[in-house]
């Protein structure tokens, strides 16, 4: 019920005009102080919360209701996660089930896995089997690699438009181009090559693949792919158990950046990905090449956690700029140059990127989207560093790969800022540092910096599992 209400709120804040989802408003005339000036839905009593849900029509009390159901499923299945952690004394470990828990294991698995929202209409979830349950029933883990191609639509930023599925065998189960709900606004052709004509002559559509994979996934039945969660969102399933190959290994130096699919199979695999015409994405290659990392990684004696990053290789040309990112679409150019310095903008020789006014980039189309991100080019790399140096704001750290940068608060006419809290863009350098600018490490997903507490053994759970009646 809070989690209807919040979203009621989140709507009337883009669309004030929209008066029947102001929570705070409907409280002020239904309500005496001071619950009345309790803006915190999480506040209130569930029938306060029913009241005002009852008022914003059918679909959100069904959507009540839909979350209601959702919460006994998770609830479930904690319960047999709880037991199903558990090791069976006397049973060996099949590697790649421990794939599966070092997966299960990594501080990112919850966000990405458990955040999938499978009680929404249009999605499907395949009966959960615990790895325990598995081994015990005698099942061996059975691999699939799957990879998905997405566009942006009218209705949807990462709408499926390309499947592949593949076995540990090399056998392409399944390889379809899927027809996407609405009108497509963004192909990614770049990276895809497909075609709009094809992708619209398809006479799959999302269910009918929803279908066929689901079909698939028989109890030890484990999904492989690289940053999979993503796949499973376009597809619109929620399936466990899976192995992720993003969250597997890291380069050694920065833990927070992840490796690519390309340089895994560069480093492990010892061959390159996207020869083929073009160089483009081709799904078939990154479902087998994220399956074939798995089993590498499977036959090894010990974990490979950790591989040499790249080397930074920078060109000379590119150290005269500062990249600049997460600006809000629909953001001009002058504002952009407004971050630097009066003096250190009659250096900037050009700010590339897109904004409002140049071909095809109307405020309409811009701010549909979140987010873009641009180049900003001075007169030499010394006078890059220097622009970024005087850029006035403490919020100074590094990213994923070293690269120093920096937040900074703009004021947007492109989004509807909440008041306190106008957007904050962030300014980057193009080169790495190895000092400086530090950052503490995390400890490794799978260390532990304090001894485990003995757990009470877990009783195998006296009710159905997720998915059965």
């Amino acid at each position: 019920m809070v989690l209807v209400v919040k979203d009621a709120q989140r709507r009337f804040t883009a669309s004030p005009e929209d008066a029947k989802f102001d929570f705070k408003s409907w409280l002020k005339t239904n309500l005496t102080r001071p619950r009345s000036a309790w803006g915190d839905p999480s506040r209130h009593t569930a029938e306060t919360l029913r009241k005002f849900v009852d008022t914003l029509g059918e679909k959100y009390v069904a959507a009540v209701a839909s979350l209601a159901a959702s919460d006994k499923w998770k609830k479930k299945r904690e319960q047999w996660d709880a037991w199903g952690e558990e090791e069976a004394s006397g049973m060996s470990e099949d590697s790649r089930w421990g794939l599966v828990r070092r997966t299960r294991r990594n501080e990112s698995f919850k966000d990405a896995y458990y955040s999938l929202p499978s009680h929404e209409a249009g999605w499907k979830r395949t009966k959960y089997r615990p790895i325990r349950w598995c081994k015990e029933k005698g099942l061996k883990p059975r691999l699939l690699g799957i990879d998905c191609e997405m566009c942006e639509t009218d209705q949807d930023k990462r709408a499926l438009c390309g499947v592949s599925v593949v076995d540990e065998d090399g056998k392409v189960l399944l390889k379809t181009l899927v027809k996407p709900p609405g009108k497509i606004i963004d192909l990614k052709k770049e990276i895809t090559g497909l075609e709009e004509k094809d992708v619209l002559k398809s006479k799959t559509t999302l269910r009918d693949v929803q279908d066929k994979i689901t079909a698939l996934c028989k109890p030890g039945t484990v999904l492989v792919g690289h940053s999979l969660n993503y796949d499973l969102r376009a597809l619109k399933i929620d399936h466990q158990p899976v192995i992720d190959s993003a969250l597997l290994f890291r380069y050694r130096g920065l833990p927070r950046a992840t490796p690519s699919l390309a340089k895994l199979c560069e480093v492990l695999l010892d061959k390159k990905m996207r020869q083929g015409e073009g160089g483009f994405h081709d799904s078939v290659e990154d479902a087998q090449v994220a399956l074939d990392v798995v089993l590498w990684e499977s036959r090894r004696t010990e974990p490979t956690h950790e591989i040499d990053p790249p080397a930074m290789e920078i060109d000379e040309k590119d150290l005269c700029k500062l990249f600049v990112h997460r600006i809000p679409r629909g953001t001009s150019k002058e504002r952009i140059k407004a971050i630097f310095t009066p003096d250190d903008q009659s250096h900037i020789v050009s700010v590339e990127g897109e904004f409002l006014g140049e071909a095809g980039h109307t405020a309409e189309a811009l701010r549909d989207k979140k987010t873009t991100a641009c180049f900003v080019t001075f007169d030499d790399s010394k006078r890059a560093d220097g622009a970024f140096d005087r850029i006035d704001t403490p919020a100074l750290n590094v990213d994923a790969m070293n690269r120093p940068q920096k937040f900074i608060e703009i004021d947007s006419d492109a989004v509807k800022a909440i008041p306190g809290k106008n957007p904050r863009v962030v300014v980057r350098k193009m080169n790495s540092t190895a000092g400086g600018v530090k950052r503490a490490r995390p400890s490794h997903p799978n260390a532990s910096s304090t001894p485990k507490e003995k757990k009470k053994r877990q009783r195998k759970p006296k009710i159905p599992l997720p998915g059965d009646k």
